[in-house]
């Protein structure tokens, strides 16, 4: 056997398997980006693993078996530094083919990372774009969804914020740039529309949040959030009381009725304007007095339950009443649940 032909297959064998697992580690990754929206990042990454693998297979053939290019990872040392245009000048080819391949690399390498870098600022601006005009989508976990943007969902906001919950806001006429000042999520898109809520993560929502002013338009999005989530709470508002049944068909699980909560504030205001007063404070964790319940997962003694120092058990809700007398040392039953007041100045 010729000394050219061993040294061919030498150079073959420590290259066999190297290659190997960069052409297994490309299969792997193909696999893992055939979806369709990574198809242009599949694009970029299979051109500069083609000049790569290329380079460094020619140039090893080609300058192997010296002193400075003793094995392959050396050759990709080299096609790495060509391609960025660094240059250290460590490395030189000496053979034809070396200098032919350095060419070749030299001008498809800068080409390639020229189109990776357009790439690169494309994804970033299409993706900034998409978070600004709220044509993304959201990947969130147990967070609330605010269906439309007015005062009512302004002050709710206000609430979870402080209550540090994750929420986002959609709707098919928002004020994009008011969200985006303020730093709300927000996903714009019909919420009756499957494809919106898929948008919103709606199978990972904890609760959506229905604060418009058209009940059927709020019955609307009930049904279709309900369909694509059976677990999850929804709160609305109802503007007319004749709607209240049909929207607790529709799968409602908190309806606020606007007119009946105000009318009602406004005649304990004429006698007794304190109450109101204290109502209004009560409703608000931002400032004043905070209410927020505990519930009650096992037997238990009220003495046993965990709370904070400001913060003292007002009535007792079991079996769909409230109780307002009870001992300091009554038994709590598995479902009860405890309303309790704190100061938040």
């Amino acid at each position: 056997m010729s000394s050219a032909v061993r040294i061919a297959l030498q150079r073959y064998y420590v290259l066999r398997v190297p290659v190997y697992k960069m052409l297994v580690w490309l299969i792997n990754k193909i696999r893992a980006l055939k979806a369709k929206e990574y198809r242009d990042k599949l694009q970029v990454l299979s051109l500069l693993l083609c000049v790569l693998i290329f380079g460094s297979i020619a140039f090893y053939y080609f300058e192997g078996g010296g002193e400075r290019v003793d094995e392959v990872w050396d050759a990709v040392y080299w096609v790495i530094v060509t391609i960025t245009t660094v240059g250290y000048g460590d490395f030189y080819p000496e053979t034809p083919g070396g200098r032919i391949t350095f060419v070749l690399v030299a001008l498809g390498g800068i080409g390639t990372i020229a189109y990776i870098m357009e790439q690169l600022i494309a994804f970033s601006t299409k993706s900034e774009l998409k978070k600004l005009f709220g044509s993304g989508a959201v990947k969130m976990k147990k967070h609330t969804i605010i269906v439309g943007w007015d005062t009512k969902a302004e002050e709710a906001v206000k609430e979870l914020r402080n209550e540090n919950e994750e929420f986002l806001v959609v709707g098919s006429e928002l004020d994009h740039a008011e969200l985006d000042a303020l730093g709300i999520r927000h996903i714009s898109g019909d919420p009756t529309k499957r494809e919106t809520l898929n948008r919103c993560a709606i199978e990972a929502a904890k609760t959506l949040m229905i604060p418009l002013e058209n009940d059927s338009e709020t019955i609307m999005i009930a049904l279709a959030a309900r369909k694509q989530n059976p677990d999850i709470q929804i709160v609305a508002t109802c503007e007319s009381r004749e709607h209240v049944e049909m929207m607790r068909g529709a799968g409602i699980d908190h309806i606020i009725s606007y007119a009946e909560i105000s009318g009602r504030l406004l005649a304990h205001a004429v006698h007794e304007p304190v109450v109101v007063n204290f109502i209004i404070d009560a409703t608000t964790s931002v400032e004043g007095f905070d209410l927020k319940q505990i519930k009650v997962d096992e037997k238990t003694k009220l003495s046993a339950i965990s709370r904070g120092e400001n913060e003292k058990v007002i009535a007792l809700y079991r079996h769909g009443g409230f109780i307002l007398e009870f001992p300091t040392d009554a038994t709590l039953e598995e479902g009860d649940y405890l309303v309790v007041i704190s100061s938040t100045r």
